[in-house]
């Protein structure tokens, strides 16, 4: 079903049910107005006879006095009085039925004054009458209720509730095909969106309601698929260039080696070449299966409690391993009293992987290869660490592109490298909750501040 048939039909059934409600409260209303106005007319008339008859027995010392109609038939006439005396007899009536009231009814009217009951096909009330003298009667009017009125508005009332539910119907589909409108128009539009043209947003309106709501929200995450495919897009291309441009280069030299025999010592050479355009395909490589693991959906990675200074030690001990001529000074600035302080929740290997890129890329842009990493701690208690180069420095408007992968400064467009390092880094510290900033230092340089998270107290 359809939503916009099931909104019409919740809709009128509603509606219809407050409508039923609503005229059964008149229709009752109505009814009982017709019911007490018709026991008020047997009422006055049960008075008017009971002070007519009344005196007439007693002034006359009647035992009975009867109508004119005492022969009438009891089917042919549709309303009757009686008077009864304080013993139950009957003393008046006004048209004689086959059955009169019984006597325990008679004596429940002269014990509350007045009471409703029903009697063979009328409808009775009986009233207590003292007369002048003091003697106490019953008076019994009954009649025939006869509720054409109430009929009457039965059938209007069951017209107009048809009629009622006809038109909410047709008011609800109208409505209900309104108010669907704007969500038919976003399925027209999303539609028409094609995985070639990213770029197309739906239409926003100047309504704050959910739907509004709904096409912000598409629209944001249309702007992340877009960003996944750019993403996808320059990984792609960044990858075959840096993967091609090596192993073109590895290619070349082993065919101009392979032309003609040359001397033990160009061999070497060659070979030393090859080896260095390896290592550094190798390094490619293994960064890229670091960021695909950290990025991947669903990774698991385990932390645990490491002291901060010793994963430093470490990190500037493999490099300088890796790369004898870099310079890195360490230092550590308002070492806390308490030990604790120098732990921090993290991944050993992957806050490794950090540093040593931080520091390669420092050692690698400064012209001396000289960096300086500086350990200190917040009054706070976190641990943050500086690592400070002497290279060109990154301009205000790359700041946020250096950490795209593949992406390239202008500026260091000479100097070897992969554009991996910082995208790497950019993920760790993300996944490690550790807020990362970038400064310039005057004249040249650059800093990369780590500010880290306190560790969880040790259980």
């Amino acid at each position: 079903m359809q939503i916009r048939t099931r909104l019409t039909i919740q809709f009128m059934l509603i509606v219809a049910s407050i409508m039923l409600v609503a005229m059964l409260i008149i229709y009752f209303q109505f009814k009982n107005h017709l019911q007490n106005e018709f026991f008020g007319n047997l009422r006055s008339k049960a008075k008017l006879t009971a002070m007519v008859a009344v005196t007439r027995l007693e002034r006359e010392g009647l035992e009975e006095v009867t109508s004119n109609t005492a022969n009438a038939s009891f089917t042919t006439f549709t309303e009757n009085i009686s008077i009864f005396d304080d013993k139950n007899r009957l003393v008046y009536t006004f048209n004689p039925s086959p059955a009169t009231a019984s006597p325990q009814t008679l004596n429940e009217i002269m014990k509350m004054g007045e009471c409703r009951f029903e009697h063979n096909r009328f409808n009775a009330i009986g009233i207590r009458h003292q007369s002048a003298s003091g003697k106490n009667y019953v008076v019994v009017s009954e009649a025939i209720f006869k509720p054409d009125a109430l009929q009457k508005l039965t059938r209007i009332l069951v017209v107009v509730f048809c009629a009622f539910c006809a038109l909410v119907a047709i008011g609800g589909w109208i409505f209900a095909g309104q108010a669907l409108a704007p969500v038919s128009r976003i399925m027209n539009q999303v539609d028409a969106l094609l995985p070639s043209d990213m770029s197309r947003r739906l239409e926003t309106s100047k309504n704050q309601d959910e739907l509004a709501r709904l096409v912000v929200t598409f629209n944001r995450l249309l702007d992340r698929l877009q960003a996944a495919f750019n993403a996808q897009k320059l990984f792609l291309s960044n990858i075959s260039h840096e993967l091609k441009n090596p192993l073109t280069v590895i290619i070349s030299q082993i065919e101009i080696t392979l032309q003609k025999d040359r001397p033990e010592t160009e061999y070497r050479q060659i070979l030393k070449s090859v080896l260095d355009d390896t290592r550094e395909l190798n390094l490619v490589s293994d960064k890229l299966m670091q960021l695909a693991k950290i990025t991947a959906t669903g990774q698991q990675v385990n932390f645990e409690k490491i002291r901060i200074d010793e994963a430093v030690w470490q990190a500037k001990a493999a490099l300088l391993k890796s790369h004898p001529d870099y310079k890195i000074n360490f230092e550590i600035v308002n070492l806390p009293k308490d030990e604790e302080l120098l732990f921090v929740q993290a991944n050993e290997q992957l806050l490794r992987t950090a540093l040593t890129n931080l520091m390669d890329n420092g050692c690698k842009f400064s012209p001396d290869h000289r960096v300086k990493v500086r350990l200190s701690f917040l009054p706070e208690g976190k641990p943050a660490i500086e690592i400070q180069d002497q290279g060109p420095g990154i301009p205000e408007d790359e700041v946020q592109l250096v950490f795209e992968p593949f992406y390239r400064s202008p500026k260091t467009d000479k100097v070897k490298g992969s554009g991996v390092g910082l995208s790497l880094v950019d993920s760790i510290v993300k996944l490690h909750h550790i807020e990362l900033k970038v400064s310039n230092r005057l004249p040249t340089g650059t800093v990369f501040r780590l500010e880290f998270p306190l560790a969880a107290p040790v259980g």
